[in-house]
């Protein structure tokens, strides 16, 4: 019998030092807390895709797998906005995130989204909830899941989706279908009234020479270029080129007339431009169907 409860005492004992040693892998805690995922959809087929996690600052490194295959200026933070240094391999991204208590992760990819005609398809496979923000005026053709939430603010759908695949097939050019039906119709309306039209162009031209003449100039506003640069010296160059080009438009431009400036992608001058209004050198006001870029009146001259 005592033999017998030396093997039974020897086999409890390796079995708790198995368990011992197993803790710290297999017991281990989740080392993320909580997650939130997000994809804004642009015309352009790219996606912003924007992860934040709280996670367990005492765990040296985290896994997260990222949507899509291409990763367009890939951003990763903690909470203090300070770059984590990290490492991506097939769509994995291994950051070493010691210390930290949350990661923000957005990038660009144009791997979500497909076109066939008039119709556009994102598709993606989420673990979480994922809220997807649609461009505005789109009409949304088909859902693959019930959505637990689907809200509308200022033109844009946003739609949170359960976990698992998502499929959302949407339209955005009948708007353009619409005015280019319009446009047929007064067409011949317009071309009949084109003597008409330049007579009173052509009067309206006149008087307003004549007035303008006899009235003193009036100063317009322009930019400091030389106060701005001066304070803000850690600008790119990129942004200098920026300044100066809402300084030949007297401080304020469309968004567009930036893209051809620049010849940057969108996505790149997007994120420059938000990066300027962080800085609180322009402000970015929405107009219909495109943005208004302007010097704040603080860097602007009489």
């Amino acid at each position: 019998m005592k033999v017998k409860g030396k093997g039974i005492c020897a086999i409890l004992g390796a079995l708790l030092l198995l368990f011992i040693s197993l803790t710290p892998s297999a017991l281990a805690i989740n080392p993320i807390i909580s997650e939130t995922l997000a994809l804004t959809t642009y015309l352009d087929g790219y996606v912003l895709v924007s992860y934040e996690l709280e996670i367990n600052q005492t765990y040296p490194s985290i896994n997260i797998t990222l949507l899509g295959e291409t990763f367009d200026q890939i951003i990763i933070n903690d909470e203090k906005n300070l770059p984590l240094t990290y490492t991506i391999a097939e769509s994995e991204a291994f950051i070493h995130s010691l210390g930290a208590n949350q990661i923000q992760i957005s990038y660009f990819t144009s791997d979500l989204t497909s076109k066939k005609g008039k119709y556009w398809t994102l598709n993606a496979e989420a673990s979480i909830n994922a809220t997807i923000k649609l461009p505005e005026d789109v009409s949304i053709i088909s859902l693959n899941n019930v959505p637990e939430l689907i809200e509308s603010a200022d033109g844009q759908v946003a739609i949170v989706m359960p976990p698992g695949i998502i499929e959302i097939i949407y339209v955005s050019e009948h708007v353009f279908y619409s005015r280019s039906q319009d446009l047929e119709i007064w067409q011949p309306i317009v071309i009949a009234s084109l003597p008409v039209i330049a007579s009173i162009a052509f009067a309206i031209w006149f008087l307003r020479r004549r007035k303008t003449s006899s009235k003193p100039r009036v100063c317009v506003e322009e930019v400091d270029v030389t106060k701005l640069l001066k304070k803000e010296k850690h600008l790119r160059q990129e942004e200098v080129q920026v300044i100066h080009f809402l300084a030949e438009k007297n401080g304020t431009a469309f968004e567009a007339e930036l893209y051809e400036k620049l010849n940057l992608p969108r996505t790149t001058t997007w994120r420059l431009l938000k990066r300027l209004e962080k800085m609180e050198i322009v402000d970015i006001k929405k107009s219909r169907r495109q943005n208004i870029i302007s010097i704040r009146k603080k860097y602007m001259k009489k």
